[in-house]
């Protein structure tokens, strides 16, 4: 009886150790770093994701969208680690991050963005002005065909969109609608298509002749086209691009940032400065995005 229970013993102590390794491969924790916000910015939150883990096999970053704003609430409720963001912090959402986590709000910015305004390919229509472009866009605006542009086309534009809690909606409602004689933002004209993602507002397009929408320029596809941007009517328009965007001479260029509650510290913070680093920029290139250099 006392050899049996010595066996049982050591079998019981040995298994043990075998899953003790296997729980914890030589000695390495595993860590998640967790990253939520900007639809925009999830094709290269995802690629950032999962470029790491080549580097560091043990961290794993869980990206996911939803859209800016939904990305600063979880950062306010501490469901995230990392805001995604496809604008800049607004006044009240510092205030309530920091009401909730008694940190200040860490800005950091890792991308350029041109916000590319696209049309179909059978469109002839090549440039457009903020001018026009506030008119088609904002309430009360003059322009609802497209003949007013350029009689070369003609019908009823079909405008296409996100919804209401993504930056890029934000940003682009904020300098294309402009303000009211009041000093008031004007909000988007009635009868906008708000779509979920940026990818969804240029596959809409693809199959609308008589469309235009605003998404960034690393969704570009064959199907559809993008639209030379000028300030001002009768002005030469800029091809939206990585020179133009850094120097801003595209006139809807923006940067895209990341943003943290408090400073980074550890994985977090190794993480942020791989991704500022060359590894990191390289691939906002290959995303269609613009690096910081």
């Amino acid at each position: 009886m006392k050899r049996k229970q010595f066996i049982l013993t050591t079998l019981v102590a040995a298994t043990s150790l075998v899953l003790t390794g296997c729980g914890k491969k030589d000695g390495v924790k595993k860590i998640e770093i967790r990253m939520k916000g900007s639809d925009t910015m999830i094709q290269l939150g995802t690629a950032w994701a999962e470029a790491y883990r080549k580097v560091k096999p043990n961290v794993f970053v869980n990206a996911n969208g939803g859209g800016t704003g939904t990305g600063f609430a979880a950062l306010q409720n501490n469901t995230t680690d990392v805001c995604m963001a496809s604008r800049e912090i607004k006044g009240e959402e510092k205030e309530k991050t920091k009401a909730a986590t008694t940190k200040d709000v860490i800005e950091h910015t890792v991308a350029y963005d041109a916000l590319a305004v696209y049309t179909h390919p059978s469109n002839p229509i090549k440039e457009i002005s903020i001018e026009e472009l506030t008119e088609i866009w904002a309430e009360g605006g003059a322009i609802e065909t497209w003949e007013k542009i350029n009689p070369a086309f003609t019908g009823k534009m079909v405008l296409v969109g996100r919804q209401n809690n993504s930056g890029t909606y934000d940003y682009f409602r904020e300098h294309i609608c402009g303000k009211t004689a009041e000093k008031k933002q004007r909000e988007f004209r009635q009868g906008v298509s708000e779509l979920n993602g940026s990818s969804e507002v240029c596959e809409q397009i693809g199959k609308t002749p008589t469309a235009i929408g605003y998404s960034g320029m690393g969704y570009k596809t064959p199907h559809v086209n993008w639209l030379k941007v000028s300030k001002k009517k009768g002005e030469p328009g800029v091809e939206p691009g990585a020179n133009a965007a850094r120097d801003k001479s595209y006139p809807i260029a923006r940067g895209l940032y990341l943003y943290t509650a408090g400073e980074a510290t550890g994985e977090t913070k190794e993480f942020l400065d791989w991704i500022k680093g060359p590894e990191g920029q390289a691939i906002v290139n290959k995303e269609g995005f613009v690096s910081l250099k």
